[in-house]
């Protein structure tokens, strides 16, 4: 039983040895990290020429007087990036998020301190059926 003791405490020692010199033998083979660079954050292209509607739960599109009849201060918003800069005139902090990918692109607006939460398609797009569910 002592032969047994002295060999736990020994691998115990090995252990917590080698536990505390591996971080500082770690460290001096790691390479000099180069100061981060931030990008330069673009202003999302805002297209004037496209008509847009708000997507339903359904897959369905709808007109944006919804969303004006909703709140009066959306009235004459035509695009996602209007609606954007609106809410952020607000003093609102707002998410914009653009899905490129599938038939149907869209734009999400969110401002979750202003409750809204819409999805913009272009109408050249509402045409398109969504991919039925599986």
């Amino acid at each position: 039983m002592t032969a047994y003791v002295i060999w736990m405490t020994r691998v115990r020692f090995a252990i917590v040895g080698a536990i505390l010199t591996t971080p500082i033998l770690a460290q001096g083979a790691q390479p000099a990290k180069a100061p981060a660079v931030k990008a330069a954050s673009k202003a999302a292209p805002i297209d004037d020429n496209a008509t847009w509607l708000l997507a339903g739960r359904e897959g369905e599109c709808a007109p944006l007087s919804l969303l004006e009849s909703k709140v009066l201060e959306f009235r004459g918003i035509k695009s996602p990036y209007q609606l954007n800069e609106k809410l952020k005139a607000m003093g609102h902090k707002t998410e914009l998020k653009e899905f490129k990918a599938g038939i149907r692109p869209a734009v999400e607006v969110r401002a979750p301190s202003a409750g809204i939460h819409v999805m913009f398609i272009k109408q050249e797009n509402c045409d398109k059926k969504p991919p039925a569910e599986k």
